[in-house]
């Protein structure tokens, strides 16, 4: 999904923050609820934001935003494009679209109650990586030089950190939202035996 043209569709409702926070909001509310539908997440959106009309264009980015994340985190994981800003920005601006992406997480894993739900037990290594979600939401860009000339260690650096998140995200999906089918190694052929 093209971060830019989201961004466009989003440009007139400030509210929304950016297409990274948006993106990140409905992977908190699938993480939470594996059969949301999209339309519960466009009526949250509209409802948070409080946006009074939209138009057609809007809705079908929002579309495109939603059959693209939900289709990443249900198939193999390799299909999850997180809808942050190429490497054509600036380093600066793209960690602070992954922070925001990380913020959108949480918002939606509160929203939807995911992690105070008191009739389960949350795994461990879930509560570690919502922890870890949310301290790159607080990513400080300060830090981070604005230079034209990126050192290799800073550019490897945040993509480690991307694929951190990408698996993060993959991870507490997976946990909160067991799959139900058998892993394929295990399925055996019912009697295939020559004689």
């Amino acid at each position: 999904m093209d971060f830019e043209q989201v961004n466009e569709a989003i440009a007139p409702f400030p509210e929304l923050e950016s297409p990274a926070f948006i993106q990140g909001m409905l992977i908190g509310l699938l993480c939470g609820d594996n059969d949301i539908q999209e339309a519960v997440w466009v009526k949250k959106l509209i409802e948070e934001a409080q946006i009074k009309s939209v138009k057609e264009s809007f809705l079908k980015v929002l579309d495109e935003v939603f059959q693209e994340t939900n289709k990443g985190m249900n198939g193999s994981g390799f299909e999850l494009n997180l809808c942050i800003p190429d490497d054509s920005e600036s380093l600066v601006f793209r960690a602070a679209m992954l922070g925001q992406l990380c913020e959108g997480i949480l918002y939606g894993l509160g929203l939807i109650g995911a992690l105070n739900d008191a009739e389960r037990e949350i795994p461990r290594e879930v509560q570690e990586l919502v922890e870890d979600l949310g301290q790159i939401a607080r990513i400080d860009i300060g830090d981070l030089s604005d230079s034209e000339s990126l050192t290799d260690v800073e550019e490897s650096d945040f993509m480690e950190l991307v694929e951190f998140v990408r698996v993060g995200i993959l991870t507490i999906n997976e946990e909160l939202n067991p799959t139900q089918a058998p892993p394929i190694m295990d399925a055996s052929p019912e009697t295939d035996t020559l004689h």
